[in-house]
């Protein structure tokens, strides 16, 4: 079997990103027999420091066109050539794998495509106006003309169809998970002196996701600058993630300044992993307090470096951690301040979160996703 996938999320620290590659490098290591090729860039000729160069499953072709090739005002046509390319190209494969709808041509016949959320069609702030349109107008087309339909969580599915009852028989949950460098590390010293964040003796909790209002970073600090002045004063608030866009970093910018004061907060980006791991495994605690959710794979981040988290209760979140975290109604502003200021008070508290999240992030494996994955890829070519 020879399945291709496009290679436009083969860099950056995204969610996507993470699908991709770890998705493709355990479906090497379990199922070598099987070609593996990757659409990349123009000129790219192999994936870079991504996958093993040597690897006798993965081929590589360059010859996708940089989305900004032409400047921010020429990308619709130049992804219109993409599409065609990958087209194309698709038509010498038994499969091709869009692991994001924005990469999935219209005509395509062998194609299956995975889904992560379906955001974009709730009338939020949670997404550019383009991923809205983009959505509204294509994501239907999208999913019926794919022969499998993947989504990282049984709520993603759930959604699926709400919204799309015609793509029932064709959905198929494939959980992601934490990458093998999320494991407990020990006690670094040097790693806030490293990034400017702080005392490394005073406790800290921390966030790390993109800012934006889906992920009720306003609702965080809230709950943060609301404690106890003994708590506020005696615990920081590391948030480690991207501002991407002008309307995000107001937002920002309009929470930090609603609090009464900003000491303690520190905001971090392009955390490397092996740094993020060390991060999640020397925090008091990990907040998650999102709105809405496709996975939520920081939350199993956390989990698998020994940090005790709280979250939401909705949308995948609550699938995601189960019983093996504290969860609370986003926007219910009492409720979080009551649950941070509760793990933090009880020492026990945190050791019975560490225990539970350890545990269960071991439910989550590259492996099994690798699994049900080879399992849909097969369904496909039988349909």
């Amino acid at each position: 079997m020879q399945v291709m996938y496009d290679g436009y999320t083969f860099s950056g620290f995204s969610g996507n990103q993470t699908y991709t590659t770890e998705l493709i490098r355990f479906l090497t290591e379990k199922y070598p027999h099987h070609t593996y090729r990757l659409l990349t860039k123009w000129g790219r000729k192999n994936t870079g420091k991504v996958f093993d160069e040597f690897n006798p499953s993965i081929q590589a072709s360059g010859i996708l066109p940089p989305p900004l090739l032409l400047g921010k005002a020429f990308r619709t046509p130049v992804k219109a050539l993409g599409n065609m390319l990958i087209r194309k190209a698709a038509g010498s494969a038994d499969l091709y794998h869009a692991t994001n709808p924005n990469h999935f041509p219209s005509g395509l016949r062998n194609g299956v495509v995975t889904l992560h959320d379906l955001i974009p069609l709730y009338d939020k702030p949670w997404t550019q106006d383009s991923s809205k349109q983009f959505y509204r107008n294509h994501i239907r087309s999208i999913l019926n003309q794919a022969r499998i339909i993947f989504t990282v969580s049984d709520h993603t599915a759930s959604d699926a169809l709400k919204y799309f009852p015609e793509t029932e028989g064709r959905l198929i949950t494939t959980p992601l998970a934490a990458s093998l460098l999320f494991t407990p590390r020990p006690h670094d010293r040097e790693l806030r002196k490293r990034y400017n964040a702080g005392d490394h003796a005073k406790p800290y909790m921390l966030y790390v996701g993109e800012i934006q209002p889906r992920k009720n970073i306003h609702g965080l600090l809230s709950a943060y600058d609301n404690l106890p002045a003994r708590q506020r004063s005696s615990v920081d608030l590391l948030i480690i993630g991207s501002v991407r866009t002008s309307y995000n970093k107001q937002y920002f910018e309009h929470a930090l300044d609603r609090l009464g004061s900003r000491n303690g907060i520190y905001h971090l980006q392009n955390i490397p992993p092996d740094d993020l791991a060390c991060f999640y495994s020397n925090a008091m605690l990990f907040i998650f307090p999102s709105f809405y959710e496709g996975f939520g794979l920081p939350v199993i981040e956390a989990m698998s470096c020994g940090c005790p988290v709280v979250t939401s209760s909705t949308t995948s979140l609550a699938e995601v951690a189960d019983d093996a975290a504290i969860t609370v109604m986003p926007g219910e502003q009492e409720q979080l301040e009551q649950a941070i200021s509760d793990m933090i008070d009880h020492e026990e508290w945190q050791s019975t979160y560490r225990q539970r999240g350890l545990q269960r992030a071991q439910s989550f494996s590259w492996t099994r996703t690798a699994e049900l994955t080879m399992n849909g890829y097969n369904l496909a070519l039988d349909t």
